[in-house]
């Protein structure tokens, strides 16, 4: 069986049993490997902008016996993949600005289809987005690998534009992510920002909005934190 780290196994247990998928940026294929061997998925597409990572995935469908429910395509993003029948979207392993610019390419053809996306970096420019795009946050699953610490943000077209304040594009959902793995992805936000503030403090003449912004969110993540029983500590 396909081993999956507990990045890549938070995505995989959010997706829909039974489901059609595609991997965006699928490197190795491990995720539909995963998922179709568990049985969980009964077809996937496979894709990826880059020749070798993809020429990968394809020996690694092969060598599971794999090749008549995973197929492979060269694409950028979602261009020129079949969408018809698909019932979940996974773009992982890249920053939160372009995995909205895939989307917005075919944003209008993503209704009923189940998101999961998990941004390595600007994850609240990726939550505005969705918010002001018509597309609700559903549900975030946190997970730390490697030493690091990522959200996978569930996600879901209603075609209405969603109030995304400061804190929210900067946590989204993963307060409601009883896990330790959310208690270290928060903390790692408060740390990332107490350092912005303590930046612009420095500055010989900071700007009073950013100021503002920045002490809100430090006091925002810290009484999440507090509500969890976590004081700021991990």
């Amino acid at each position: 069986m396909q081993h999956l780290d507990s990045r890549l196994s938070a995505i995989a247990e959010l997706f829909t049993p039974g489901g059609r998928g595609i991997d965006v940026g699928t490197d190795h294929g491990y995720l539909p490997v995963a998922l179709v061997q568990a049985g969980k998925a009964a077809h996937f597409i496979a894709s990826d902008l880059r020749p070798g990572p993809l020429q990968s995935a394809r020996a690694n469908i092969r060598e599971n016996g794999l090749a008549d429910q995973i197929e492979t395509r060269l694409a950028d993003g979602l261009d020129g993949l079949p969408l018809a029948g698909v019932t979940d979207i996974i773009i992982a392993g890249m920053g939160g600005q372009l995995i909205a610019e895939i989307l917005a390419r075919r944003a209008s053809e993503l209704a009923g289809v189940n998101l999961l996306l998990q941004p390595m970096t600007q994850a609240a420019f990726l939550r505005r987005w969705l918010c002001a795009n018509g597309f609700a946050i559903r549900r975030e699953r946190c997970a730390v690998a490697a030493g690091k610490a990522y959200a996978v943000i569930q996600a879901g077209f209603t075609g209405e534009e969603i109030p995304c304040t400061p804190l929210y594009a900067l946590t989204g959902r993963a307060p409601e992510d009883g896990g330790e793995d959310a208690a270290v992805y928060l903390k790692t936000l408060l740390e990332r920002e107490e350092k912005r503030l303590r930046g612009l403090r420095a500055s010989a003449s900071p700007d009073p909005d950013a100021l503002r912004e920045a002490e809100g969110l430090v006091r925002g993540v810290k009484e999440i934190l507090q509500a969890r029983g976590k004081d700021g500590k991990v």
